[in-house]
């Protein structure tokens, strides 16, 4: 009976975990119908990573891009060019990065992260509110996308043989901090968790994690500093403005409120709503050490990501104000934010969870009403791909409108 008992238990997940992959890829299927009908490059799925797998072919995997190195959609462009027609490269990008966005979903179902309410922390990957819908299905934003396996690396329990092979499962959470730290700067930002969960846990697991993770973002932080010292200086203006403006009706405003309403309601009261929103998960996560930590660690991770995305910005705040200009700034903290919220939802007091659950159908009408779903505009990517390596001086047209693949080799 026991037996009998723990089969059921451990088919329970996996039969919920499948049926969590499928509604998430509907989502995205909703939200980005032309990524999968009619897939063409978007930015710099075409103009870098395309373009530099075209010309200088395996060896562009270590180029650094934005400063930072991108091995996973680098990894893409190669598959992509050594197994496919040029005309097919845009469904190989789109694919591979709903592949892996779907991967991402189902390891919520790890079990070795032990939190509550898995369904809403799978699904909330590809809900939450996202004007531009740019995260989704880019081999270039697989990065933000990434960024989450990172921090699920880090909650997980430890490897036990009760999960199966302790070698596998520690190789395979060194692997995933090695490619997901290697694609992006966010491994950077995570060394203070991971700092902080080797004080708390003080195993030689967890140690070995941070080392990891370490050595990885020290690579990472290695050419971003060569790329800041490169960087040339403007004069600067006052920032309380628009700081105020990006947190409150950005951040708060865009997560809970939408994509218009929140600009009309002052960004300094926006702003106290979001403190008093931080203030209310410090007392819900009071007493309870995992929980404590995981909101922590999410709120703080967001934190670090707002300050690194206003040091970037700082010379020009104003341009991330709009909600269409550069919402993938904001994913991870709203992803963060509505975790942080889940993770609240099973306290004992009815009343607290009942705040939570109605916090959560906001957000979730808050992504429905800001932009569901967006489309290309189709530039015949088709007839283009063929005319690759055929005619001289070509210049491809791609999504976003008014970018372009220039194939001229300088």
């Amino acid at each position: 009976m026991g037996n009998l008992s723990s089969k059921k238990s451990s088919v329970r997940p996996r039969t919920e975990s499948l049926l969590v992959v499928l509604v998430a890829a509907v989502i995205l299927f909703i939200r980005k119908t032309d990524s999968i009908l009619n897939p063409q490059f978007w930015a710099e799925d075409g103009t870098v990573f395309f373009l530099d797998q075209y010309h200088d072919g395996v060896s562009s995997i270590f180029q650094p891009v934005a400063g930072y190195l991108m091995v996973v959609p680098r990894i893409i462009a190669f598959l992509a060019d050594l197994l496919f027609s040029v005309p097919a490269a845009p469904y190989v990008y789109n694919y591979l990065s709903l592949i892996i966005t779907l991967l991402v979903v189902v390891s919520i179902y790890s079990p070795r992260l032990i939190m509550g309410n898995k369904a809403l922390l799978a699904l909330t990957i590809v809900l939450v509110p996202h004007v531009t819908n740019e995260i989704f299905l880019t081999a270039n934003n697989t990065q933000w996308i990434l960024t989450l396996l990172i921090l699920i690396t880090l909650l997980k329990e430890p490897p036990h043989k009760k999960y199966g092979d302790i070698f596998i499962q520690a190789f395979c959470d060194f692997l995933v901090i090695i490619i997901c730290g290697l694609t992006g700067p966010f491994i950077v930002f995570s060394i203070p968790f991971f700092v902080w969960k080797l004080i708390s846990e003080k195993s030689r697991y967890y140690f070995s994690l941070f080392l990891v993770a370490l050595v990885t973002s020290l690579i990472q932080l290695s050419i971003i500093a060569s790329h800041l010292f490169s960087q040339s200086s403007e004069s600067e203006y006052d920032v309380v403005e628009p700081l105020a403006a990006i947190v409150g009706q950005k951040f708060f405003g865009g997560l809970f409120l939408g994509s218009s309403i929140p600009y009309k309601i002052n960004a300094f009261f926006l702003c106290f709503l979001l403190f008093c929103l931080c203030i209310l998960l410090a007392y819900l996560s009071a007493g309870d050490k995992r929980r404590k930590f995981k909101i922590a660690t999410f709120m703080g991770f967001s934190t670090i990501l707002l300050l690194a995305t206003f040091y970037k910005f700082k010379f020009n705040l104003y341009v991330l104000i709009p909600p269409a200009n550069g919402p993938r700034y904001f994913y991870i903290p709203y992803v963060m934010t509505v975790w942080s919220l889940i993770a609240c939802i099973d306290l004992r007091r009815k009343w607290k969870s009942t705040v939570i659950k109605v916090l959560l159908v906001i957000v979730l009408i808050s992504s429905l009403t800001s932009g569901f779903r967006s489309h290309f505009i189709d530039l015949d990517w088709q007839s283009y791909g063929k005319l690759i390596g055929k005619e001289q001086n070509l210049i491809i047209p791609i999504n976003p409108w008014g970018w372009a693949i220039d194939m001229r080799q300088n």
